[in-house]
């Protein structure tokens, strides 16, 4: 191998866990070596990022055989139906209020927003049709433009407060990004080949988010809905999404698909109708002691119910 391509290697192997790298690293190098020999330049770059992307697997355990990698790919129906059918709702509110769009809003608006759109709904197609790969870097693809979107909003309008502008687009952009984490976090080889009951879950998604997102005007920043009602919201699919510690994957599960839009989307109303982010500690203190004290349990009695398939 060339300097380079060590040097690459190494990198790579950088990113596996002490342990492992130190008990398993020449070998990993030498099996690199031998598949890439006769390789072209792009075989080995995809090589190396596999390499590398599996070390970062180890190290943040979201492998196929981790619990956190597992329980991603239990997610990734509802996660990919979710976020396909909340970006296909929202563009056909535009297109009925406005027809085709025009990119009236200004480039820096229009490009990632439609952008953010189309990945979604084509990311969702992908998962039905069992390209899981296409559908995750699809998924990057509309994370990513909807930080653009966050991030060029928020500079472009020179806000007064910065914050409450955050907040506010971080309503709509928030769970696209939080969605594409999950489905980002669920390994290849973990992922379901769609059958009727993927396949369900997938369309099951993609009709009940919109009509969840849509049946009050919750993105709107004069929408007052009662306090207490956008605080259970995040914090019942937060303490669902928890229960993963107990291996109550029927409830977990949903909590993990839920959280993103529950807290996206109720966090700018809460610090608003509570006056400042610092009213909201009281509910943050109750709502990590419940979560510690659940995480506590699950780790002294160890892990019961059902396992995932």
């Amino acid at each position: 191998m060339s300097d380079a391509t060590v040097f690459a290697v190494r990198t790579a192997l950088a990113l596996y866990p002490g342990r492992y790298r130190r008990e398993r690293g020449d070998e990993l190098a030498v099996v690199f070596a031998d598949t890439t020999a006769e390789a072209g330049p792009m075989a080995k770059v995809r090589e190396l990022f596999d390499l590398g992307a599996y070390g970062l697997r180890m190290r943040t355990g979201l492998t196929s055989t981790s619990r956190g990698g597992r329980l991603a790919a239990l997610a990734a129906p509802l996660v990919v139906g979710a976020a396909g059918g909340l970006a296909a709702g929202q563009a056909l509110l535009d297109y009925l209020e406005s027809g085709l769009p025009q990119g009236g809003w200004g480039l820096l608006h229009f490009l990632p927003y439609w952008a953010l759109l189309a990945s979604a709904v084509f990311s969702a197609v992908a998962a039905l049709s069992g390209r899981w790969t296409v559908a995750k870097l699809l998924a990057a693809v509309s994370g990513l433009a909807a930080v653009a979107d966050l991030a060029g909003e928020t500079v472009w309008r020179e806000p007064v407060q910065p914050l409450w502008l955050f907040l506010e687009l971080f309503q709509w952009n928030g769970p696209f990004v939080l969605w594409a984490l999950v489905l980002l976090a669920a390994p290849a080889d973990a992922l379901p080949v769609p059958a009727w009951r993927e396949r369900g879950l997938i369309l099951g998604a993609a009709v009940l988010t919109p009509v969840a997102a849509f049946a009050d005007n919750v993105y709107t920043s004069w929408y007052h809905l009662d306090p207490l009602w956008r605080a259970l919201m995040i914090v019942v699919p937060l303490l669902m999404a928890l229960t993963a510690v107990r291996g109550w994957d029927l409830v977990a599960v949903p909590g993990i698909a839920a959280l993103p839009w529950g807290f996206s989307v109720n966090l700018h109303g809460l610090w608003q109708q509570e006056g400042g982010a610092w009213r909201l500690l009281p509910m943050a203190v109750v709502t990590v002691a419940v979560a510690v004290a659940l995480a506590l349990v699950g780790r002294r009695r160890g892990p019961a119910g059902r396992q995932p398939a």
